[in-house]
């Protein structure tokens, strides 16, 4: 259902850190919102904030101003000051003038991906941000973006299996504008149980342990405790992941589109994401981190809000949906902390 990036001007690029023999399974995940000088030009923006267990920076001037004027950064939970520091970084080389006395307001977003990456490491840095930011401005309209355990997605778990990136994007027509929305998503949330693929509850066990479609064993059951055997073939790479099965995670959604909405209406779509996020089975716990950003890469016209809104808030739950699936489905097996083994989904 294609990507972030079929919005014009809109660009992605990650950079991953680790490999055999460490313990650090992170990175770097870089969007553009718009081709231009966004300092100079931002891009109109919104912010939704669907459970607020999150520890980003920046969101309550977007909120305030309805304005986005960086680069948006997703990462590590506690690489969220290296990200921050990036950006400034950047911007401080591209204009000589900032922070005499003006400053900037750097967004950047996160996830816990500690149960895979060893966040003590501290392995992300200013300059892993930079490089994120340099290959993300050499890419071209409509550029595919890599998806599933790379960038910021390396090392997270969505549904007890390996999750990360994913990304989708629909053709929105509301019988006077006709433009692309796209949505792009950082998945680290839920127990094998609660997923869902479009419309059946896959990672529910039926009476012999098997999961809806028969493929091996589906983790925890409903009251949380996972059998001995279970949390073995999770160890082992033949399930999924149900060392402490937490249920509760972040999931970062980024939603862009090239219609002229306001940044009100932005917000009205933003809010629309929890639908997409509950047809996959995000159940939103107490320790969740769930944030919606929005904007548009064009330039805002005054209409009056109305039913013509209902194709653009359809679309938001499909494109939220299909880029959480996405991420399951383009995710490779990833070895961490530990010795953990995460598994790609089988249902996908």
């Amino acid at each position: 259902m294609g990507a972030l990036t079929d919005v014009p001007g809109v660009r992605v690029a990650h950079v991953t850190l680790g490999g055999a023999g460490d313990a650090v399974r992170t990175g770097v995940t870089c969007v553009l919102p718009a081709a231009r000088d966004l300092l100079a030009a931002p891009v109109t923006a919104a912010v939704h904030v669907v459970n607020g267990y999150g520890k980003p920076v920046g969101l309550a001037q977007v909120a305030e101003l309805g304005e986005i004027e960086t680069p948006l950064v997703l990462t590590s939970t506690l690489a969220v000051g290296a990200a921050h520091e990036g950006v400034v970084r950047h911007l401080l080389a591209r204009h000589p003038d900032l922070g005499r006395p003006d400053t900037v307001n750097p967004v950047v977003l996160e996830c816990n991906d500690g149960r895979l990456n060893d966040q003590r490491a501290l392995a992300v840095r200013a300059e892993h941000v930079a490089e994120a930011i340099g290959l993300a401005e050499g890419r071209r309209d409509g550029h595919p973006v890599e998806e599933g355990s790379v960038g910021a997605g390396h090392g997270m778990v969505a549904f007890g299996w390996k999750g990360g990136i994913g990304t989708s994007s629909a053709a929105v027509e509301d019988g006077v504008w006709r433009a692309t929305l796209g949505a792009l998503v950082l998945t680290n949330m839920g127990r094998p149980e609660d997923l869902v693929v479009h419309g059946s509850r896959v990672g529910m066990p039926d009476a012999d342990g098997q999961g809806a479609a028969g493929q091996g064993p589906a983790g925890q059951g409903a009251a949380g405790q996972g059998s001995a055997k279970q949390d073995a073939a999770a160890r082992q790479g033949d399930g999924p992941d149900t060392d402490d099965a937490p249920a509760d995670g972040s999931v970062i959604v980024l939603l862009a589109t090239d219609a002229p909405l306001d940044a009100r209406q932005l917000g009205r779509l933003a809010r629309r994401a929890q639908n997409g996020l509950a047809r996959t089975g995000v159940v939103t716990d107490h320790g969740s981190g769930e944030l919606v950003v929005a904007w548009t890469t064009a330039q805002p016209r005054h209409r009056r809000d109305g039913p013509w809104l209902r194709p653009w808030f359809t679309a938001v739950a499909d494109v939220v949906e299909e880029a959480v699936l996405s991420s399951l489905r383009h995710a490779s097996p990833v070895t961490g902390r530990n010795g953990l083994v995460v598994e790609r989904c089988p249902w996908l």
